[in-house]
């Protein structure tokens, strides 16, 4: 099976907002699966966007190096496998059954111009106290100081060009291994740059879900994640009113793109048919809804509905209504 020939259907939401049960909803469709892990490399820090704005946006002839780097770093996290005792990892050399490394090194090479031995001031920002020690020793002495360095100016269509490819050339096995048609991607696309990170793929689809603010406040609150430990502690809830609006105000330029849908969670859950036809309908008619319920049971997902009604903060609960205009029959 040619990669070319499959594409990717991406679900993002925005914390707490019932992605998930889209996701879940999607592995029921034939020839449709992917990761169980989330695939952040394009939104991350240090991940893609971060590097097309080193490499192409924003060039400066010692930016990009650090840039690169940062990068190759970060793909080490992706790549290797987490435990205990080990550092953290999202193991997917082997959930992709690929060498990761090696695919990131060679993405990377495909734009370079040429590597060189170098150095600047920007290294020293990085150096422990011992290397800051060493390296003042050896200026002293006159000793040569250099470390190995990247240079690559590629256009923006070569860019985007070779991380199409890139991402193509990940999930190769993992679609032959599993027969797929399209990768499942999970919060793989920025809600806040949806087509700055859409255009790195030739064929995707995107499903954005969002869900009542006071159950995604509550859910937030309970979580301790983010912004919601200063809030439980002050009790400051215009901070979240603010991230919830901040979070949404990019979208309302795109909601006329056929290649996104958007999605209520109360809806998957209490209009569930109606929204597994506009799902199927989104997609299209190659994908057929085969696994009803195997991973998706609306009747468990409705105790995530109203979790604000039993929040013993009621203010803050009307607060968020009135600010955030809640639908007033949930």
């Amino acid at each position: 099976m040619s990669i070319k020939k499959i594409g990717f259907i991406a679900v993002s939401g925005y914390g707490w907002s019932g992605s998930g049960a889209c996701i879940d909803i999607l592995r029921e469709f034939k020839g449709i699966d992917g990761p169980n892990n989330e695939f952040r490399i394009i939104k991350d820090p240090y991940g893609l966007l971060d590097l097309e704005n080193s490499l192409v946006d924003n060039w400066d002839f010692v930016r990009h190096d650090v840039a690169i780097k940062d990068f190759l770093k970060y793909c080490k996290v992706l790549s290797r496998g987490a435990g205990l005792f080990k550092k953290e990892g999202r193991n997917f050399s082997k959930i992709l059954n690929t060498d990761f490394i090696k695919e990131s090194k060679r993405y990377v090479s495909n734009m370079l111009d040429f590597k060189y031995e170098g150095f600047s001031i920007v290294h020293r920002y990085r150096f422990t106290m011992y290397q800051a020690f060493i390296y003042k020793i050896k200026c002293k002495l006159k000793r040569p100081i250099y470390t190995n360095m990247y240079f690559a100016k590629p256009s923006k269509r070569k860019f985007i060009a070779e991380t199409k490819k890139y991402l193509k050339n990940l999930f190769q096995q993992y679609a032959r291994d599993n027969n797929l048609d399209a990768i499942l991607l999970d919060q793989a696309i920025s809600v806040s740059s949806v087509e700055q990170s859409m255009k790195y793929f030739d064929n995707i689809k995107l499903i954005i879900v969002d869900r009542d603010p006071r159950d995604i406040y509550v859910d937030m609150v309970k979580g301790k994640l983010l912004l919601s430990y200063d809030i439980s502690k002050t009790g400051n809830v215009d901070k979240y009113i603010k991230w919830h609006k901040k979070l949404r105000n990019s979208i309302k330029n795109i909601e006329d793109n056929n290649n996104i849908l958007f999605l209520k969670f109360e809806d998957l859950v209490c209009n569930y048919q109606s929204s597994i036809k506009k799902i199927s309908e989104f997609i299209g008619p190659n994908f057929t809804h085969i696994n009803q319920n195997k991973h998706f049971i609306p009747e468990e997902s409705i105790n995530n509905i109203g979790l604000w009604k039993q929040y013993d903060k009621q203010e803050e609960i009307n607060k968020i209504k009135v600010e955030l205009c809640c639908d007033h029959s949930l």
